[in-house]
């Protein structure tokens, strides 16, 4: 919305003094019309104040009530109806102000021809309708404006949505995985949960951010992969190699960790032999090139559970986010499962 548009809209006073320019303007156009270019012909003036105001009253009656009641909801049967009754009054009451001219003022001036009649007529009525086709660009700007409002909250509404199911979804996981080194009374849970408070500094100063640092996405899933070796040991291989500088590079907040979450749920939890994940990250020209491989068993498996949140998730967060500017691959081979995704912050 323009700074014009946005004063228009929330200054009355901006509302009345361009009305008020627009009647004179109108007033102008009257007297030059009905005094044939005479703009100080005494009863010019005076013909076209009395059709002004009967031009204003039918403009104002058009636009402020049979457009809004009738038009816009598209009731434009009696729109119709109603608007040729108002036609056919205001042109009776101009026409009445044409025969008192003429009889009682001889405005000779006014009339050389019957057909002038109809020429004023139609100069009048174009006031009306060159108001009605402001108004009505008005209103169609404004529900434009109204639809942009209700569609921009409707997507922050479902973004928030898909953050709330993103965080119990991953905390989940992560205590089961501490849960899963208590039960074998391992030595490592206290580093488990320091990492895990980590993680949820992380979730709770920052995962409801618009954007936060690509450093700080790093960090957490570092922070992941840490925890995720207390589990597995000398199972897991895990390498986590990063090129290009991440610093002033800004992305929305836990987008790439749950691929990496994906990959031990779904494919690297699935094995009891040993297992490996590969993650690749690449920042060049602002541009953001993940790739995250891992093993999984022989057996196919799938990549999301029924009812799952994990990747859907982050389609949908995706589609939104970073329309036309990303693109996302999944390859789901035999003993290998492949993501590469594709994008450009915003």
């Amino acid at each position: 919305m323009s700074k014009l548009t946005k004063i228009y809209a929330r200054k009355k006073w901006f509302r009345v003094l361009s009305h008020l320019v627009y009647w004179i303007l109108a007033w102008f156009f009257l007297n030059l019309l009905f005094g044939y270019g005479e703009l100080l012909n005494r009863l010019s003036i005076y013909y076209s104040f009395v059709i002004l105001l009967i031009t204003a009253v039918v403009t104002y009656w058009i636009t402020g009530y049979l457009v809004p009641r009738y038009l816009l909801r598209g009731r434009y049967g009696l729109f119709l109806i109603y608007l040729l009754f108002t036609i056919i009054v205001s042109l009776d009451l101009e026409l009445i102000t044409v025969m008192f001219f003429l009889v009682y003022e001889k405005f000779q001036v006014l009339i050389y021809h019957p057909r002038d009649i109809y020429s004023m007529l139609a100069g009048t009525y174009f006031i009306v309708f060159l108001s009605a086709g402001i108004k009505l660009t008005e209103y169609w700007f404004n529900e434009q404006q109204r639809r942009q409002a209700a569609m921009k909250e409707k997507v922050e509404t479902e973004l928030k949505l898909l953050k709330s199911q993103i965080h119990p979804h991953f905390l989940f996981n992560t205590l089961n995985n501490i849960y899963a080194l208590a039960l074998q009374k391992s030595d490592q849970v206290p580093d488990a949960i320091i990492k895990l408070s980590e993680l949820l500094d992380y979730l709770l100063y920052h995962g409801e951010n618009e954007q936060v640092p690509l450093l700080k996405e790093i960090e957490l899933i570092d922070h992941y992969i840490e925890l995720e070796k207390l589990r597995y040991g000398d199972r897991l291989q895990a390498s986590f190699e990063k090129k290009g500088d991440p610093d002033k590079v800004m992305i929305a907040p836990v987008l790439l960790l749950p691929f990496v979450e994906n990959a031990f749920k779904h494919g690297i939890s699935q094995s009891r032999d040993k297992v490996w994940l590969k993650i690749h990250l690449e920042i060049s020209n602002r541009s953001i090139n993940f790739h995250i491989e891992n093993s999984k068993p022989g057996i196919s498996t799938k990549v999301s559970t029924p009812g799952g949140i994990g990747l859907e998730n982050l389609k949908r967060r995706l589609a939104i986010l970073y329309e036309n500017r990303y693109t996302l691959e999944i390859f789901d081979k035999e003993d290998i499962y492949s993501v590469q995704l594709n994008l450009i912050p915003g």
